[in-house]
């Protein structure tokens, strides 16, 4: 067992003894004091012999290899990485008018920009695929993947309406230009409103 729990242990059955709330905040209060010692001495055999605030139940601190080392300065640059699904579809990636490059089938599209440059916002597009707009952020090194969706599919997206059906003009009206004209005498289509 280690120390906390030890003294979480000690604490949680004084606490059943003792009625109320307060019982809670004089252990949060012992815990971050650091004064716990006394209060382990009480709770008979589980207690052990460890020093005040080791954390570890008595162990010898060893230093880790990353703690002495400072941390490394982030490069002035990072990569983006963009791929699509499926990864069979051959895709171009646009910010604005510029093409940034293309996503090859299964091989993905490594960009590298500068640091904290801003987001791009960059639209993907494929032949038979519908355009896809998304943000890419520039704070960190980072992998987008795109999933692309089908012309024929696109009834399955949040927010897909249907077009509104082809207006037919009121009766007595005259006909839109290139419209077939009804001659006298000729036989109207069955299907064709009266």
């Amino acid at each position: 067992m280690d120390l906390t729990t030890v003294m979480l242990g000690g604490m949680a059955r004084r606490c059943r003894r003792a009625a109320g709330i307060s019982c809670l905040l004089l252990g949060a209060c012992a815990l971050t004091a650091g004064g716990c010692g006394a209060s382990r001495a009480a709770d008979g055999p589980q207690s052990a012999t460890v020093p005040p605030g080791d954390a570890r139940g008595g162990q010898p601190a060893v230093p880790t290899a990353g703690a002495t080392a400072p941390p490394a300065a982030p490069s002035d640059t990072v990569r983006i990485i963009f791929t699509v699904i499926p990864s069979t579809a051959t895709a171009k990636v646009l910010w604005g008018k510029k093409l940034l490059g293309v996503v090859a089938p299964r091989k993905p599209l490594v960009m590298v920009r500068p640091r904290d440059s801003g987001p791009l916002d960059v639209v993907v597009r494929a032949d038979g695929f519908l355009p896809v707009q998304t943000r890419v952020y520039t704070f960190a090194d980072s992998k987008l993947g795109v999933k692309l969706t089908t012309l024929d599919d696109k009834k399955t997206l949040l927010g897909y309406r249907e077009p509104p059906p082809p207006e037919v003009p009121p009766p007595g009206a005259p006909a839109a230009p290139g419209a077939p004209v009804n001659e006298p005498g000729a036989v109207p289509d069955a299907g064709a409103a009266p």
